[in-house]
């Protein structure tokens, strides 16, 4: 029988769930959520916010997921695959909302020791993230017949979900703004990678390829979080979606 095509991505996953963890483990003094897991296991949940726990946990259970789902797909359980599937739409649902409840407890307290201003720009980088995955992750759900599109944008969900904790890693290993560019420069090299990966084994198109797509959403991305993130129109913006809350 055939090998299928991506059946070892669920190894790829996993390595990012693992690498995610990390990210949040060692405490670093004045860095928000650094050392989550560390302060967790010294001093349980008394001193961590509810709305973080409720956030760490829909985190790792959609990445449990995601690493389940892929190795079924190579145990060719494709039925229980899709019965997931459906169970992600509630386990993401409940992941932007936590996730949206941790910006709005960060700009608390960020507006507090901040210029009002300095705080709308802080909120940049969730948002981007924000935006990436939840598009990454409707446009998979969308292309779910389509086997190299849906997992080059359950590359891209992944990849968007797990940058708050490479970030940190990054941040922990290299540290300041070179760990910054080694993180953004390894997503990158992982996309590059998958491309040629379905250019070379897979034979398919490089210019109908969907990581090209992913590629420049990145590239988007990254320039408002480390541009744009000051400009009058995101301070508009950002000012318009903080007085909704």
């Amino acid at each position: 029988m055939m090998k299928r095509p991506y059946r070892n991505i669920g190894f790829f996953f996993l390595l990012l769930l693992v690498l995610v963890i990390a990210g949040f483990t060692p405490p670093v003094p004045d860095m928000p959520f650094f050392g989550y897991f560390s302060q967790l296991a010294r001093s349980g949940h008394a001193q961590i916010p509810l709305v973080i726990h409720l956030h760490a946990f829909a985190a790792l259970a959609w990445f449990v997921l995601l690493c389940t789902q892929a190795f079924l797909m190579r145990a060719n359980r494709d039925d229980l695959h899709r019965l997931l599937g459906k169970v992600s739409v509630v386990v993401v649902a409940l992941f932007l909302f936590t996730v949206l409840q941790v910006v709005k407890h960060l700009y608390a307290k960020a507006v507090i020791e901040l210029p009002r201003d300095a705080a709308l720009s802080l909120l940049a980088q969730s948002f981007t993230a924000l935006f990436l995955f939840t598009l990454f992750y409707l446009l998979a759900l969308l292309k779910r017949r389509k086997l190299h599109t849906h997992v080059a944008f359950m590359v891209g969900a992944s990849l968007a979900a797990a940058t708050p904790g490479l970030a940190r890693l990054g941040l922990y290993v290299v540290g300041g703004l070179p760990g910054i560019l080694v993180v953004v420069a390894l997503i990158y090299a992982t996309l590059a990678g998958f491309l040629l990966y379905a250019k070379i084994r897979l034979h398919q198109p490089v210019l109908k390829s969907p990581y090209l797509l992913i590629i420049a959403l990145f590239l988007m991305a990254h320039a408002m979080d480390f541009v744009g993130n000051r400009t009058a129109a995101w301070l508009w913006l950002a000012d318009k979606i903080v007085s909704a809350w």
